[in-house]
């Protein structure tokens, strides 16, 4: 098996992408310390295997980490640490208008200003990101959905990348993935049980 020069990167890369969403899916605050380092390995990776969309995702997330982490600690109404929700789905609509702009957009820019090899995919999986990053930041259950297509996606293309570990590593996130929703819908309703049980009393 051909290992490329960026292998020796993706271990603690592989590490600490895995940490930050095992944390994420038990909605720990602490995942986002772990993103804000894989983000930075990540953009290396990127940059040398030309996935020019992902990479310049990695900056954006950067923000997101230290965005999410703000959010997740004072991000309620009362300025308190968030909760678990549902996406309002007055919100859906233009979720999905966003993301497909973005996807055109990301598209247009690595088919004629980059030597992209996967523009579409690059690009589909850039847009995905983004918005799933914002729901998660928000705290809505949804996100997860959003992560677990990016994940399938995800392990084709990095395979075809030559990325093993990668690969590997998004296989696994699509477990964690999956773990997560089931833990935060039960998070979700052990709460909305605990308000109905409150305004009885």
């Amino acid at each position: 098996m051909y290992l490329s020069p960026q292998y020796y990167i993706e271990i603690p890369a592989t590490i600490t992408a895995f940490t930050n969403i095992y944390l994420a899916a038990r909605a720990n605050i602490w995942n986002w310390l772990f993103g804000l380092v894989a983000v930075t390995l990540y953009s290396i990776i990127f940059y040398r295997t030309r996935l020019y969309g992902d990479m310049s995702l990695q900056a954006i997330y950067f923000y997101f980490q230290i965005y999410g982490w703000y959010q997740w600690r004072y991000g309620s109404e009362k300025h308190t640490a968030l909760t678990v929700k549902r996406m309002p789905k007055s919100l859906y609509l233009i979720t999905i208008l966003v993301m497909g702009s973005l996807f055109g957009a990301f598209i247009f820019i690595l088919s004629h200003y980059t030597n992209s090899t996967t523009p579409i995919i690059d690009a589909f999986t850039t847009a995905l990101s983004l918005i799933a990053q914002w729901m998660m930041c928000k705290k809505w259950l949804e996100n997860w959905w959003l992560w677990i297509l990016l994940d399938i996606v995800s392990v084709e293309m990095y395979w075809y990348k030559h990325l093993y570990i990668t690969a590997g590593l998004y296989a696994v996130f699509l477990i964690l993935c999956c773990s997560g929703y089931r833990i935060w819908k039960k998070t979700l309703q052990h709460e909305a049980s605990a308000c109905v049980k409150k305004a009885r009393l």
